[in-house]
């Protein structure tokens, strides 16, 4: 079975402030710059992390079909361990079990892929992720346009580093293992 984990999974391949991630006790930890002052640690709980369904747009990530993701069986905790100053996530571990099920919207062909890995988020402090650290295999959205991959929806098994800019421009820092295009997977 293929793997993956997913918050930023999730919201990097919805093109939000993220990516399907965690840090520090999950294992991958994205690294600072001394450019981003104004931050402290905090020993908050793990807490439950609930993936919901999530329909990824055909031409922005599969190319002809519209991809759905929907979680079949999962158990993900998310734990802050740094905040900035003004309360906001700073860094953000995410670890723990998840099997979803990826369909072809226009065709019906699907695939449950085991999504259990662990990955980090690093925002800046206006919200905006600016590293997505991984140690997969995880999930991750890559959109037309989004640099160093062709679009698609890639598990990403072993540890990846993904960087992105004010823009939401992608660029993958760190390579240490494969990536599968689950929308070739369920063509």
């Amino acid at each position: 079975m293929i793997r993956s984990m997913v918050k930023l999974g999730t919201a990097v391949a919805a093109g939000a402030t993220l990516v399907l991630g965690g840090a520090t006790a999950a294992g991958a930890t994205p690294s600072a710059t001394s450019a981003d002052d104004g931050w402290h640690k905090v020993h908050e709980a793990w807490q439950p992390y609930v993936e919901g369904t999530l329909t990824l747009p055909a031409d922005r990530y599969c190319g002809d079909f519209d991809l759905e993701l929907s979680a079949q069986e999962q158990d993900i905790v998310s734990k802050v361990t740094t905040r900035w100053d003004t309360g906001g996530e700073r860094t953000v571990a995410y670890k723990g079990p998840l099997l979803t099920r990826a369909t072809n919207l226009s065709t019906g062909e699907s695939v449950v892929i085991d999504l259990g890995g662990k990955a980090g988020a690093l925002y800046r402090a206006d919200g905006s992720l600016q590293t997505y650290s991984l140690n997969g295999p995880v999930g991750v959205g890559w959109p037309q346009d989004g640099g160093g991959l062709s679009r698609g929806y890639y598990l990403m098994d072993g540890k990846h580093v993904i960087d992105y800019a004010p823009d939401g421009t992608r660029t993958l820092t760190e390579d240490k293992g494969s990536e599968t295009d689950v929308c070739r997977l369920v063509r």
